[in-house]
């Protein structure tokens, strides 16, 4: 068995790898995003395991997040997980970090944490030292298709009604790096980042709100999981709020969202009673955070 660097030159073989092993998570759909690329503090450090010639084994860990770690299912039992393992917390020890935690790295994410149906990994984990960590996160999945609340014409419905208290709705230009300069001043974090990726997304994924040329709201789709029509990050200014516009804009993400995905997922979400009223939550999904002291 051999771990080293991995390279994006085997990104087939390492998605072949994510395509058999996660079992909860599209991992295979995004495995550039979450093996190679970019996140708020810099790239990810990627791995392979080897059996021979094989690629057997991949993990991506970034700061002090492990982003992804998955082994083949008829290679699991040999130490291949563990060596993956060892190897992400000797990388972040010596880049300095003091803890490392499961998947939530703002910006770059599969999932705020691990699935809760996955038991076996969760277990794994614990085995080796690692603890949970504060409450379970929720996701909510919302149907974009064949749902009388998610329509385009309810979309401009209340686009028009925002616009009759002196707000414009509309959908950022890809080069609004405005909008990206108003976040980071309001909000800062992770959600510049995943906006200006969100803007990319053709045609751009993110609707603003403007209230005299000043903006006042945003909702944004696909910036982080690109491709999956994942819902967030979304913001309104304090002084804006209560006015509609949140239900606006991510009406507006829905209605993109159901052109190319039967639901859309919300990730990592604030109140939900928010998103029922909307437009209804058809299922959710719940995930544990795990940590380790390095």
């Amino acid at each position: 068995m051999r771990i080293d660097a991995l390279d994006r030159s085997e990104l087939a073989a390492a998605t072949a790898v994510l395509a058999a092993a996660c079992a909860f998570d599209r991992a295979a759909d995004v495995a550039d995003e979450k093996l190679f690329g970019d996140g708020p503090t810099g790239a990810a450090r990627a791995l392979g395991a080897w059996d021979g010639d094989r690629l057997v084994g991949v993990a991506a860990v970034a700061g002090n997040r492990i982003r992804v770690l998955a082994v083949m299912p008829d290679a699991r039992g040999r130490g291949t997980g563990s060596a993956l393992l060892a190897r992400c917390e000797e990388l972040a020890r010596t880049a300095g970090q003091t803890t490392l935690r499961t998947l939530d790295q703002p910006g770059n994410y599969l999932a705020p944490g691990i699935d809760e149906r996955n038991v076996d990994t969760i277990t794994w984990l614990e085995r080796r030292g690692w603890l949970r960590a504060g409450e379970p996160r929720e996701n909510v999945l919302i149907d974009v298709r064949d749902n009388p609340r998610v329509t385009a014409a309810r979309a401009v419905e209340l686009a028009t009604r925002a616009a009759s208290h002196g707000y414009e709705v509309r959908r950022a230009r890809p080069d609004e790096t405005a909008l990206l300069d108003a976040v980071t001043a309001e909000f800062g974090g992770a959600w510049p980042f995943e906006l200006a990726r969100a803007l990319a997304y053709p045609p751009s994924g993110v609707h603003v709100a403007l209230h005299g040329g000043a903006y006042c709201a945003f909702a944004a789709h696909d910036g982080n999981n690109r491709g999956l029509g994942w819902f967030g990050p979304t913001g309104t200014w304090p002084a804006h709020r209560g006015k509609g516009l949140g239900e606006a804009l991510l009406l507006a993400c829905l209605v993109d969202v159901a052109v190319h995905h039967a639901r859309c997922e919300v990730a990592w979400i604030g109140p939900r009673p928010f998103y029922d009223k909307v437009a209804g939550v058809a299922a959710d999904r719940r995930f544990v955070l795990l940590t380790r002291a390095l």
